[in-house]
């Protein structure tokens, strides 16, 4: 699943976007940000994967420049933004597996989390992706992933 969520990743931020990716440690994470969640639910497996993105507020901005035509959105086009990347990045990884697994997928609403604290992402958490992009530690990427089975 990994590998194909990197493929997302890299569908969304360098095929649309053309920004240039490298990975990078959490560490270099500061800054404003916005969080956002998505389920990927298997009817087949019983299994339910929870995505958390968090993306910096200068990837947004380039996000809004490249797919708006906005220089300088405000604080409503930023959180939606938000939720339209995690709906881009997390459909694109649906029918990524759909097509490896032959079966259906369901695809929840992406949500704005505004009481998640970064650190709470980050905390004991194994099954993170993270990226910064054109070697700008402002302009970073991270998503989180958890799986529960019925």
């Amino acid at each position: 699943m990994k590998v194909i969520l990197i493929r997302a990743i890299r569908n969304m931020f360098v095929g649309q976007i053309d920004l240039k990716p490298q990975p990078f440690k959490t560490e270099l994470l500061d800054g404003k940000y916005y969080v956002s969640s998505i389920e990927l639910r298997s009817e087949h497996d019983k299994e339910t994967h929870h995505f958390t993105l968090v993306l910096s507020e200068p990837l947004l901005k380039e996000v809004c420049s490249v797919l708006l035509f906005e220089d300088e959105p405000d604080e409503a086009t930023l959180k939606d933004m938000g939720t339209e990347v995690a709906n881009q990045v997390i459909g694109n990884a649906k029918v990524l597996v759909e097509s490896v697994k032959q079966e259906e997928l369901l695809l929840s609403i992406p949500k704005v989390e505004d009481n998640i604290a970064l650190e709470s992402v980050v905390k004991d958490n194994k099954n993170l992706i993270l990226f910064k992009f054109n070697d700008n530690n402002a302009i970073w990427f991270l998503m989180s992933r958890e799986t529960i089975k019925d």
